[in-house]
């Protein structure tokens, strides 16, 4: 609805006689006694009534803060963004600085970062307080980043200044850039200034992730260059429990097996398939216990592996395969992840979807733009106005083209996991063959492949006396998970 629009639309707004509009002076005085239910209602009948443009400006911005005020972020975007969009008036300023708090308070990857990288002005910008440029610089980048626009990325990014609590975020995405500009020693700079820059008892769970998510990057930087003891490092310096913890051990179990510690490879794997972690999505555990299995020659031991993972995942493939070949509205895709799959795909894979951050911003979006919309229908004074119908139908609006949005993501992010099915699939197939071939040359030189009852290896080596050995007895204790190790010897001749 453009600003012309707008103003003749809501001349219309309301049944009172032009005698009853209300007055700049009297909206301001309801907004400052915090009145902010009845201030809107007075804002937005001087938007709609008074016939000078400034006192509509005026009162249009004043509509957005007490908007902002009572929650309705999604309304008050509506209304920042009007006069946003119109340039530098007055209240340009204003706007920016509204459209910054209502990103920070809807958690919105979306409508904001897009509405300013659509309309970038650095000169206009420059008036703001310095960590509000640093926010901008930010949200700019990364959304250059999420779209591929690596050198926009990279130019906005390195505008975030150290004295800004966004600046190891930067760092953190610049290293990824350099990752995907094949620069692994620039990308390890980046990676160790993030762990310099956040202590590991920093207060602030924010930092703490992005600390967390810098270990896990930075592990996987130097696993590509080869140094798998410091990847293992890396990986085991991620905080137990933490939500990165799970990765840190399945990429450490690739660590352990490139360094021919099978046992230590075999342990950290255990520990990702306990029942603990019984919600997740693991089939390439699976690949990495029966490749060690194999390399082992436990023919018996990869043929079990191999059965457990055709059991539990070729369904799964296959229900995958026949969602993803249907049509559906993107926002159904949106849905069924939150149904946990809704009967379409398997709940693993909806859980893997909703761990991601950039879903939760959406479903946090859209559970709040769901509240908002509730919320209008229970204040009084607004009842029957068209102040509601208008807010009404710009939360119907944003909801609707919010769950586009999130749907044709989440389908994106289920397609990723159908193509990495397929890929372990393909693994696993391969490592059937290679064990039915091992077999038949062990046969044809006379060697036993049939396994009975092994017996008890020695005990794997004690790091230090914070460390006690204990025999695996069939229970899985959550203190214990992160330091299993397996005796492991090989059985080739």
């Amino acid at each position: 609805m453009t600003r012309i629009a707008t103003f003749f639309a809501f001349t219309l707004a309301f049944s009172a006689t032009a005698a009853n509009a209300q007055s700049i002076d009297e909206a301001l005085r309801l907004y400052k006694a915090k009145d902010y239910e009845e201030a809107a209602f007075a804002f937005y009948d001087v938007m709609s009534r008074d016939a000078n443009q400034e006192k509509r400006d005026q009162a249009e911005i004043y509509l957005a803060e007490t908007l902002y005020k009572l929650d309705l972020h999604i309304p008050a975007l509506y209304y920042y963004t009007d006069l946003f969009k119109v340039g530098r008036g007055r209240y340009y300023l204003n706007a920016v600085e509204g459209l910054l708090n209502v990103q920070r308070s809807l958690h919105d990857p979306l409508w904001v970062p897009a509405l300013i990288n659509e309309r970038l002005d650095p000169e206009g910008f420059g008036h703001l307080d310095p960590e509000k440029i640093a926010q901008i610089n930010y949200l700019v980048g990364e959304l250059s980043f999420r779209q591929h626009k690596d050198q926009d990325a990279r130019a906005f990014l390195e505008y975030v200044p150290p004295e800004s609590p966004l600046h190891p975020k930067a760092r953190y995405l610049l290293g990824l850039l350099d990752i995907r500009a094949n620069d692994p020693e620039s990308a390890e700079g980046h990676f160790n200034a993030v762990l310099e820059l956040i202590e590991e008892d920093d207060s602030d769970e924010e930092k703490l992730r992005v600390r967390n998510l810098a270990l896990l990057a930075a592990g996987r930087n130097v696993f590509g260059l080869g140094r798998f003891d410091e990847a293992s490092k890396f990986f085991s310096s991620v905080p137990r429990f933490s939500e990165q913890w799970f990765k840190a051990m399945y990429e450490n179990a690739w660590s352990y097996f490139r360094k021919e510690e099978y046992g230590q490879a075999l342990g950290e794997l255990q520990s990702v398939t306990a029942p603990y972690f019984g919600k997740r999505f693991i089939p390439e555990a699976y690949v990495i216990r029966g490749t060690t299995y194999f390399v082992n020659c436990q023919w018996d031991r990869v043929r079990r592996t191999v059965d457990r993972y055709k059991t539990t995942y070729e369904p799964m493939l296959a229900s995958m395969k026949s969602y993803l070949g249907e049509a559906h509205e993107p926002a159904e895709y949106y849905r069924d992840v939150v149904a946990g799959g809704n009967g379409n795909f398997s709940i693993e894979v909806a859980r893997e979807v909703r761990r991601s951050r950039r879903f939760k911003d959406y479903h946090f979006m859209l559970q709040h733009m769901s509240w908002e919309r509730a919320q209008v229908d229970t204040v009084g004074v607004w009842k029957g106005s068209r102040l509601a119908e208008d807010i009404a139908l710009v939360l119907d609006q944003h909801r609707d083209g919010t769950e586009h949005v999130a749907g044709t993501w989440a389908k994106g992010r289920i397609s990723e996991r159908f193509a990495q099915l397929q890929h372990y699939e393909n693994q696993m197939n391969i490592l059937d063959f290679e064990v039915a071939d091992a077999e038949r040359r062990w046969l044809e030189q006379g060697q036993e492949i049939l396994k009975g009852r092994r017996a008890r290896l020695p005990r794997p080596k004690i790091p230090n006396d914070q460390w006690q050995h204990w025999s695996f007895d069939r229970e899985y204790w959550k203190d214990e998970l992160g330091f299993i190790q397996h005796s492991l010897r090989s059985e080739c001749f």
